[in-house]
């Protein structure tokens, strides 16, 4: 990983790579996903769904950690600044992401995280093999995304959600031109007609205007989309642009930290009418209306990432047509009709039994 970044950022990168010295290895693990410095002798990794304490590994000292995190942000061109600055939220040349935060904000010392880009895509097909979903479940999902259902994906951090959106987007036509937009990019489009905007910390101005999310969204909608992919709705100004692109006849999918797809919703409408624009009941209404598909991800105990629930919304309603049963380890069809027959219809598809 080091050694990569290194030659995209040049010498910058040396004193980068002589402060990982004690993790660089870590980076190398077969199926990391996730590597933690909670403080200088506290590290964990994530790897293959299961989180684990990396017994004997420590930096020298505190002042390791908190220079390795003022050397990244040196080598991505960003500062970093114990009073004013405290966090580095950054993405390096491979597509790792990484947070870090300084000592005295970080109360135990300063800490760092790694959500180590993988370097393979992980496609719709092995997160079959992995259990997320199942054969019936991912048919019905391309199927979906071919006739531009809007999708919303939901859960908490590291369930998946992103990964899920990655791998429904390889159902996309190779004739649609998709947009996507996210506040650091994660997203692995593989279409030719693409463009990717991104929108983090270090270019939030460029000549006085505010190049935040629903700046980009909006942008968007000018650059003749088939399809807009929002990597994540964090704030009401991002759930309103979304909201609007979606009101206005363009296909979209995003994902929200949620608690569950009525949760989701709830949080949307909620944002939105939180701008004061449209009361709540005029919100909720378009909201429900535009949007077609739920899929709420977990992180679940026993089995790892699954998505416990594959939700359509009917005349208003949340209505699941599959559920993650924890009893019985297995994903469960519920007796209920899908509500896209008539744009399934539309393009040539049927829905499956």
């Amino acid at each position: 990983m080091a050694n990569k970044v290194g030659k995209a950022v040049g010498g910058s990168w040396d004193l980068v790579e002589h402060y990982l010295t004690p993790v660089r290895h870590l980076f190398d693990l077969p199926g990391v996903t996730e590597i933690e410095i909670n403080r200088f002798d506290r590290i964990f990794v994530e790897q293959n769904g299961q989180t684990k304490i990396m017994a004997g590994l420590a930096f020298a000292d505190e002042d390791q950690v908190s220079l390795l995190i003022h050397q990244i942000a040196n080598a991505l061109g960003q500062a970093v600044d114990k009073n004013s600055h405290p966090i580095l939220d950054a993405r390096l040349h491979d597509g790792t992401r990484v947070c870090g935060v300084l000592y005295p904000v970080s109360t135990h010392g300063s800490s760092i995280s790694f959500r180590v880009f993988p370097q393979q895509q992980i496609t719709a097909e092995k997160l079959i093999t992995f259990g997320s979903l199942t054969p019936e479940m991912l048919d019905y999902l391309k199927m979906a995304v071919i006739c531009r259902a809007n999708i919303l994906v939901s859960g908490g951090t590291g369930s998946g959600k992103t990964t899920l959106l990655n791998a429904l987007s390889q159902a996309i036509p190779s004739a649609d031109r998709v947009l996507t937009v996210e506040d650091t990019r994660e997203l692995r489009i593989s279409s030719d007609n693409h463009i990717s905007l991104e929108a983090p910390t270090r270019r939030k101005r460029e000549d006085g205007q505010e190049v935040d999310l629903s700046f980009l969204i909006k942008t968007t909608l000018r650059l003749n989309p088939t399809r807009i992919i929002v990597g994540e709705i964090r704030d009401a100004k991002a759930a309103t642009a979304f909201l609007h692109a979606i009101n206005t006849g363009h296909t979209a999918c995003s994902t929200i930290h949620a608690n569950g797809p009525e949760d989701a919703l709830t949080r949307i409408q909620t944002l939105v009418a939180g701008q004061g624009g449209l009361p709540f009941d005029v919100v909720k209404a378009q909201v429900r209306t535009n949007l077609n598909l739920l899929v709420h991800a977990e992180k679940t105990p026993n089995h790892g990432r699954r998505i416990v629930l594959l939700t359509e919304i009917q005349d208003g309603r949340s209505v699941h047509l599959w559920r993650w049963s924890y009893s019985q380890a297995r994903h469960i069809r519920e007796p209920i009709a899908s509500s896209l027959y008539n744009r399934l219809e539309k393009y040539g598809l049927e829905i499956p039994n």
